[in-house]
């Protein structure tokens, strides 16, 4: 059985994601064509950006950023 990691999920509240409105070293990114309701964080969200490290703390402060609990467990 192979371990598969997730990707380490944030979702951007206040602006759409793209460089310098998320921190270095994304893996992946979603824009949304508008602000849309995401039920995972529980609030509205321009998109997100996916890692394969976790970001610090600071950043996730520095860059408004919503982490959802579930998204963030290893498979």
């Amino acid at each position: 059985m192979t371990m598969v990691n997730k990707p380490y999920r944030y979702y951007c509240l206040y602006r759409p994601p793209m460089p310098g409105t998320i921190p270095r070293g994304v893996s992946n990114i979603v824009a949304f064509d508008e602000r849309r309701n995401v039920p995972e964080i529980g609030r509205e969200a321009w998109g997100y950006a996916e890692y394969d490290k976790p970001l610090t703390a600071q950043e996730v402060v520095a860059y408004e950023l919503a982490v959802p609990a579930e998204s963030n467990k290893q498979a």
